[in-house]
């Protein structure tokens, strides 16, 4: 499953999308403190990174509370019916996630 982790040569890794339904359970900062797990303990990755839509507030500060930063936005990326959307670009690197782990 993480084959091209180890032959990416940058060893960055990209959350494409994360949707839980039931919300206000903790179902998803589990979901993420899983993945930021797996990443950094099971693959040598260096950066893990993905794309949250900018007004997506309740999402971003989730990913914030797991040690993601924000790195910049892309702005007006994403043609919908109603004009653009932007996105904000966040990620964790490994030296800040050790010493992190609480699972």
């Amino acid at each position: 499953m993480y084959y091209g982790v180890y032959t990416y040569p940058n060893l960055t890794l990209c959350i494409k999308r994360i949707v839980i339904q039931t919300k206000d359970r903790g179902y998803g900062t589990f979901t993420l403190k899983l993945l930021i797990h797996w990443a950094f303990n099971l693959t040598d990755t260096h950066r893990l990174w993905l794309d949250v839509k900018d007004y997506n507030v309740r999402a971003q500060h989730v990913y914030e509370a797991a040690g993601f930063k924000k790195e910049g936005t892309l702005r007006e990326c994403i043609r919908t019916e109603g004009g653009f959307e932007s996105l904000t670009i966040m990620s964790i690197l490994r030296e800040e996630y050790k010493g992190n782990d609480s699972l």
